[in-house]
């Protein structure tokens, strides 16, 4: 079944039905971003530079120390912050 058929039938759906589906869509995401936050767990190290995009705009850091998913980033000396595996870049 594709989203737009989905989509379109959500009006036929219980109440019950749609618990389960945004259940089932909710563990999906978590499962994930869970995935997500392993693989760059194994990708980055402490000493890394690496760069996202945030409130702030473009950052540039060193991690510090890694998480389980969040990492520590030294930003301009002074600063550290807690960043979201998923964010992150390597800077190249």
């Amino acid at each position: 079944m594709t989203l737009t058929a989905i989509l379109n039938n959500l009006s036929q759906l219980s109440e019950t039905e749609l618990r389960t589906l945004n259940r089932a869509a909710c563990n999906q995401l978590k499962a994930n971003r869970n995935a997500e936050s392993a693989r760059k767990r194994d990708l980055f190290s402490p000493g890394d530079h690496v760069q996202w995009n945030g409130r702030m705009g473009h950052t540039v850091g060193v991690i510090i120390r890694i998480k389980r998913k969040k990492a520590i980033v030294e930003v301009g000396g002074f600063q550290n912050w807690d960043v979201p595996l998923a964010m992150l870049s390597a800077v190249v």
